[in-house]
């Protein structure tokens, strides 16, 4: 798979979208994203959508199930099924059965997996500092009091509408 390395092409003006927040967050995201994989050297499973997203949650939540990730990462099923097989197949993670529950599996990361999640904290970290430079702390305080409440008001609105159910 032949990953994009130019930046992407921002969205076209438009009269009836003015700027927005959520206009903003979502570009910014997507300049993180590009950069992200400028920065990053990996190939195989972890250049695929959501791979990373998976090592992050198995790096704070080591040894949960399958469905545990799924709905953890907001992922589709078939999705964190093909990403862990090929995570298994690199030697990034371990599937076991569980001691007290044969019929779930348990995903671990190995060492390799370990050491691959360190590398992207740093690549994160790195970027962090790049895009909050010119910020003062009470700015970055503000953002801080203020993404979250936005971000919670959109996870409300996909529990309302049913999507988000357990």
């Amino acid at each position: 798979m032949k990953r994009r390395k130019e930046m992407p092409a921002p969205p076209p003006a438009r009269k009836e979208l003015s700027d927005t927040p959520i206009k903003f967050c979502n570009e910014i995201s997507r300049l993180f994203r590009m950069q992200m994989r400028q920065n990053d050297t990996s190939e195989g499973v972890m250049s695929q959508p959501g791979a990373h997203l998976v090592l992050s949650m198995l790096a704070v939540c080591d040894g949960i199930t399958q469905l545990e990730l799924v709905k953890a990462t907001h992922l589709r099923p078939p999705t964190v099924s093909v990403i862990l097989q090929k995570m298994e197949a690199e030697g990034l993670v371990e599937r076991k059965s569980d001691e007290h529950d044969r019929r779930a599996v348990r995903v671990t990361l190995t060492e390799a997996g370990r050491a691959l999640d360190r590398k992207n904290i740093e690549m994160i970290r790195a970027l962090d500092s790049v895009a909050l430079c010119d910020l003062s702390e009470d700015e970055i305080a503000a953002l801080m009091v203020i993404l979250p409440k936005i971000r919670n008001n959109l996870l409300q609105k996909n529990v309302e509408k049913g999507e988000d159910k357990e």
